[in-house]
């Protein structure tokens, strides 16, 4: 035997892997069945049963039939060419388990980090499949909270920018419009990017709203404003150029004048506080308000405020309140200015000695909450001024505003709530209306994600009826107090 020889021997006996104890279990298997059936011949041959070509046949036919069990239970024949060994299958399954894991955390960190993101974003292939999204980028694209699949981007324009970053182009930013109550504003950045290998696209909002509300507010006020003041500066300065000239030495005429100026000049006060109100509302009507208030008790103190008021009129003002407690998330200030300017309309356009009711009621359905507020007459004609969408199981808070008047033509009631819409110009001219009151309280509602509706019938009057989502209350926290803290508002 040569060197190489001695010393290969020892390594390829060091390679040669131990026997396994499945293989050490089936030799002494066989060992001990083989000697259990040559003790069974040999009994048989000493006592006469088998002679001994009997015995030689039996021990052929077992050598056989042992020599088939024991190949038929090698190991390596059960499992060659159909499963992989353990020491292959288990690192296999690992890396599948790592892979899909690795996925899902990734997915996780994603909408971590866009839900930590200030400003609606979200994440979605060429086709608009969404992977992953914020809040706030699925409330401006109207995505479904639940359902089957992936949500999809269906905005024609957001899908041809991903059309063009598909084809490898590179689209400018876009400006959209969102419709609703109110309309929204964004610039729309889309960026193309790669995650765990698949191409994807970024796509980010900045909200341009309060920007566009600005511009559209000061443009409507100087052109609101130009138009409207046009009369009354025209007619006092006529009035002076009289006063200066032939009525210089006429003191009867300064009296009349100075009256008719004075009422001039107020009426252009009252015109310029409302516009600035007007357009502080609206510039602001996207930013739903987060002050905790009690609608009970704004409408109730609002109603006691204008009692003298109405006392001088000749109106009986009537509250009916059939709720202690309504509390909604509103600004207090904007409340109140519904409320006021409700009442006041109201009593505006009734007859001495007739009647106002304010009526309040809380912890009602939607659909109860329009019937409450504009479904009582029969015979009325009805719109909804103002109408947004609302979560399935919300309850509402609502007061009526009715009075016992002429009423208002059906064919004016779509026109309700249009800057300086008059149903009867002379006659509101003459009761010192802006023509901005209906404007200002459906702009609030709108802001406060409420409703508004008006029911009139000639001959019997008009209402006007509000609806605001009501606070979540917890079942258990029922006897809270609500107050309405002015240091909150």
């Amino acid at each position: 035997m040569s060197l190489n020889e001695n010393i290969d021997a020892p390594s390829e006996q060091a390679k040669a892997p131990a026997p396994s104890p499945e293989g050490r279990h089936r030799v002494r298997d066989f060992g001990v069945m083989s000697l259990i059936c040559l003790l069974i011949l040999l009994i048989l041959f000493m006592s006469g049963s088998l002679v001994l070509s009997e015995v030689l046949v039996s021990l052929l036919i077992f050598c056989f039939a042992g020599i088939a069990y024991f190949l038929s239970t090698e190991p390596d024949a059960r499992g060659r060419g159909n499963v992989e060994s353990p020491a292959i299958a288990r690192p296999q399954s690992s890396r599948e388990s790592a892979s899909s894991y690795s996925v899902s955390k990734v997915r996780e960190d994603l909408i971590s980090i866009l839900t930590a993101y200030p400003e609606p974003a979200l994440i979605c292939g060429f086709d608009g499949r969404i992977v992953a999204s914020n809040q706030m980028a699925a409330d401006v694209f109207r995505l479904p909270k639940h359902g089957l699949g992936s949500p999809i981007i269906r905005r024609p324009d957001v899908l041809e920018r991903l059309g063009q970053i598909a084809g490898g182009a590179e689209p400018d930013p876009l400006e959209i419009e969102i419709a609703g109550t109110p309309d929204q504003f964004f610039r729309v950045e889309l960026k193309k990017l790669t995650l765990l290998g698949e191409d994807l696209v970024l796509i980010a909002l900045d909200e341009l709203t309060e920007l566009r509300r600005a511009e559209k507010a000061r443009a409507d006020f100087l052109a609101n404003a130009s138009h409207e003041l046009r009369t009354p500066l025209t007619s006092l300065a006529g009035f002076i150029e009289t006063m200066r000239g032939p009525a210089k030495d006429d003191p009867a005429s300064w009296d009349r004048f100075l009256e008719i100026m004075y009422g001039q000049t107020e009426r252009m006060r009252r015109l310029i506080h409302d516009l600035l109100s007007l357009s502080r509302i609206e510039l602001n009507e996207h930013l739903r308000p987060n002050q905790r208030v009690d609608l009970a008790r704004i409408v109730t103190e609002g109603v006691e405020a204008l009692v003298p008021v109405a006392q001088e009129k000749g109106t009986e003002l009537e509250l009916i309140r059939s709720a202690d407690e309504a509390p909604v998330y509103a600004i207090r200030d904007e409340l109140v200015q519904v409320i006021q300017n409700l009442i006041d309309n109201a009593m505006k356009y009734s007859p001495a000695g007739s009647t106002v009711r304010v009526e309040i009621s809380a912890g009602l359905t939607i659909e109860q909450a329009r019937t409450f507020a504009g479904r009582r007459w029969p015979n009325a004609a009805r719109i909804s001024i103002v109408q947004n969408r609302t979560e399935p199981d919300a309850q509402f808070a609502v007061f009526r505003v009715s009075d016992e008047g002429d009423g208002i033509p059906r064919e004016h009631l779509p026109r309700l709530g249009e800057r300086f819409y008059r149903v009867d110009e002379g006659r509101d001219r003459s009761v010192g209306g802006t023509g901005l009151g209906l404007a200002i309280v459906k702009h609030i509602v709108s802001r406060h994600r409420g409703g508004l509706m008006v029911e009139s019938e000639e001959g019997r009057g008009s209402a006007f009826g509000i609806w605001l989502p009501m606070i979540a209350q917890d079942p258990d926290s029922k006897s809270e107090n609500i107050t309405s803290d002015l240091s909150e508002n």
